[in-house]
């Protein structure tokens, strides 16, 4: 069985900053790679937790759009954030939870402290589409 995988691109998201695709559709999945609390132009968005979350979460929506998926098809996240404690991981839940709230079955989801490159926050998606 050959699997085909897609690269997903879209101009509503940061441009990858290294040898890495926005998104990749495989199969019945689309990777979602790691996006930075930016906005699509590359500045920052913000120097909160919940500016950056926001960012983070619009544009994995963007890449996800691409293939007309949506946040609810998401069915894991990894979430890093750069200073890992209860009140940014409490920040963070904040912003996080208005993008699931009408989401019956949430993604599953881990909260880890990563070393990140200028930003406090970077999101990856794992999204299950038809």
């Amino acid at each position: 069985m050959v699997l085909l995988k897609e690269i997903i691109q879209t101009g509503n998201a940061p441009k990858p900053s290294g040898p890495y695709s926005q998104g990749v559709k495989a199969g019945e999945f689309i990777f979602v790679s790691g996006m930075d609390g930016v906005h699509p132009n590359g500045e920052l968005a913000g120097d909160t937790i919940a500016s950056q979350a926001a960012a983070s979460l619009e544009n994995i929506k963007h890449v996800l759009a691409e293939k007309g998926a949506r946040l609810s098809d998401i069915v894991h996240v990894s979430c890093h954030l750069s200073e890992l404690n209860q009140e940014n991981v409490n920040e963070f839940n904040r912003v996080y939870a208005t993008y699931f709230e009408d989401v019956e079955v949430k993604p599953a989801r881990i909260t880890v402290g990563s070393q990140l490159l200028g930003v406090k926050v970077e999101i990856t998606a794992i999204a299950s589409v038809n």
